[in-house]
Order: structure tokens, then C-alpha cells, then sequence
């Protein structure tokens, strides 16, 4: 019988763990940032756009670096058909899954809340009308399948907002200071899924986490080299997490 664990396992050997928040490291995302920086140069421009705004927390489960097996996946479970389509969807599902089972608890006590009451996925922009991530969240990964919720669309201008973080990306339902788990895929530069934070804000949301499946990350641009061989002298290990020190275990 084929379980999350042994769909995951494979995984095990090509994750790797985001830096901790430091010296070199970006606070929020956990790319690299300039020292004497507490942020990267995105991030930081997020927080002057949008403030309060942004997301509570950011989580990525791992590092996803270009040319590497696991961006390689993240990019092939949405741009491939049949059944390797099949095979990275639900090999990135039983990820997900796994993951939020051991430290979904450990998001909901960074942001102090009791839990997220509702999950939902950060939409496409480039007109995919069935997004893969959106049917990992909603029908495949039963820890979120019940709280999935479809709540925000774009609005006309999204194209053309480019890469700038904008609380007019993305429209949201309206919600009643019910607390969310967003879910996004990659984030590069993260205006994106900071954007649909702000929408979920602007709706009424409590508490807005953003889990990402990959902080993705190119080798060759600038220290970035550096930070990665850093990240890579910690074996990846499911049970701990990118909010906790390295010796946490859940």
C-alpha cells in the first residue's frame, strides 16, 4: 500500500534545509541577503509596500536550486503531461502533506494562533485556468483537502504589476478574522504570494502563513554559491522544520 512516508521518501535525498535567520540570511525568506541586512533587497521592499500587510511567516520546506532535481520537479509537475505529470504531483503532494503533518503546529505557534482555520493556494496570473497546486491543496493532501477554500482571483492590472509586490494583485472573499495557510509553490522573489497576503489581510483575515514548497535559488548569481554550500552542510531531515533551531525535533 502506498503511503505519504514512502511517496516522500526519495525526497529525503535532494531537500535541502533553508538556512536559519542570521548574518547573510534573509529573516523572511531565508535567501541570501547582504550582511548587516536583516532582509534580502525583495523582502525589504515588500515590507516598505506593504507593511502590516505581508505575511505573518514565511515557510519554505526546502531550498529549490536551479537545475537541481527538486526545481526541476516544481517546474515539471505543472509543465508536463500524462503520466509523468501524475508522478510529480504526487510526489510534491505526499511532500506537502508530510511536512504540514509534522509542523503545521509549528507555524501556528510562530504566529500565535490556535490554528488556520482555512487554506488556500496563491492563483496563477498567466491565465491556467486549473492550477496543479490548487488540486494538490484541495482533493489530494488530506490534511488540507476539508479547510481548502478558493478565495482569491486577480484582478485585471495583475500582468501588469509585474514583479512588484502590490495589494491590488489579487482580490480575496471575504473572510471574518479566520486565520489562513497560503500555499504557494516557488517563491523567487516572493511578491507574488506576498501580494495574495495582503488581499487575505485586506478581507479580514487574522493571521496569513505562507508555506512554499521551494525557496528557489540560482548558484550562480552573485554569493548566492556560498549560502547554498552553507545550506548543504546540514543533512535534510523530515522532523525539523524552517522556524525551528537546527536540533528541534517534532
Amino acid at each position: 500500500m502506498t503511503t505519504v512516508v514512502g511517496l516522500s521518501a526519495r525526497y529525503a535525498n535532494f531537500l535541502v534545509h533553508p538556512l536559519l535567520p542570521g548574518p547573510g540570511v534573509c529573516q523572511v525568506c531565508r535567501g541570501p541577503a547582504r550582511t548587516g541586512c536583516p532582509t534580502c533587497l525583495p523582502c525589504h521592499q515588500t515590507s516598505r509596500i506593504l507593511g502590516a500587510d505581508a505575511a505573518d511567516a514565511v515557510v519554505p520546506v526546502s531550498l529549490a536550486l536551479k537545475g537541481e532535481q527538486y526545481a526541476n520537479e516544481l517546474w515539471r509537475y505543472k509543465n508536463t503531461a500524462g503520466p509523468q505529470q501524475q508522478y510529480f504531483r504526487t510526489g510534491l503532494a505526499a511532500v506537502l502533506w508530510r511536512f504540514l503533518a509534522l509542523h503545521e503546529d509549528c507555524v501556528t505557534n510562530h504566529c500565535a494562533v490556535p490554528g488556520f482555520e482555512i487554506v488556500t493556494t496563491v492563483p496563477s496570473t498567466s491565465g491556467r485556468a486549473d492550477h496543479p497546486l490548487r488540486t494538490m491543496a484541495a482533493d489530494m493532501v488530506g490534511i488540507t483537502r476539508d479547510r481548502y477554500r478558493d478565495l482569491l482571483t486577480p484582478t485585471p492590472d495583475a500582468v501588469e504589476l509585474g514583479r512588484t509586490a502590490s495589494a491590488s494583485r489579487y482580490t480575496s472573499s471575504p473572510l471574518w478574522n479566520a486565520n489562513v495557510l497560503l500555499i504557494d509553490d516557488t517563491w523567487t522573489t516572493g511578491n507574488h504570494a506576498q501580494s495574495a497576503a495582503a488581499a487575505l489581510k485586506a478581507a479580514g483575515a487574522g493571521s496569513v502563513a505562507v508555506l512554499v514548497l521551494g525557496r528557489h535559488l540560482n548558484s550562480g548569481y552573485g554569493d548566492t554559491a556560498t549560502h547554498v554550500e552553507q545550506a548543504r552542510l546540514r543533512r535534510f531531515s523530515w522532523e525539523s522544520c524552517a522556524l525551528k533551531n537546527w536540533d528541534h525535533v517534532r
